[in-house]
C-alpha cells in the first residue's frame, strides 16, 4: 500500500481510517502507519480521524458539516 500525503489527504475521512487500519494490519504501529502516508496527528485531527488507544484502531468521526459526507458510507465501516 503506497500513497503519498496529497493522495491520502484527498480521501474521505472514513477511507483515511481504512487505509491507516490496513497499515496497522500489516504490523505497523500508530506512528509508522501515519509515517507511511506522511501525515501527523494534527493532519488527522483536522480531517476528523482519531486513533483509539483502547481499540488500537483509527476511527473517522462522522460528525461535521462536510458536504462530501454521505450517510450511506457509514455502512462500510463494519468489517
Amino acid at each position: 500500500l503506497t500513497m503519498d500525503r496529497a493522495e491520502f489527504m484527498a480521501l474521505e475521512s472514513s477511507k483515511k481510517a481504512e487505509v491507516l487500519n490496513a497499515l496497522l494490519d500489516e504490523g505497523k504501529n500508530q506512528k509508522e502507519a501515519m509515517g507511511a502516508v506522511g501525515v501527523t496527528i494534527k493532519d488527522l485531527m483536522v480531517t476528523q480521524v482519531f486513533f483509539s488507544k483502547t481499540e488500537g484502531r483509527f476511527n473517522a468521526n462522522a460528525v461535521g458539516g462536510y458536504s462530501n459526507f454521505h450517510s450511506d458510507s457509514t455502512g462500510e465501516a463494519a468489517k
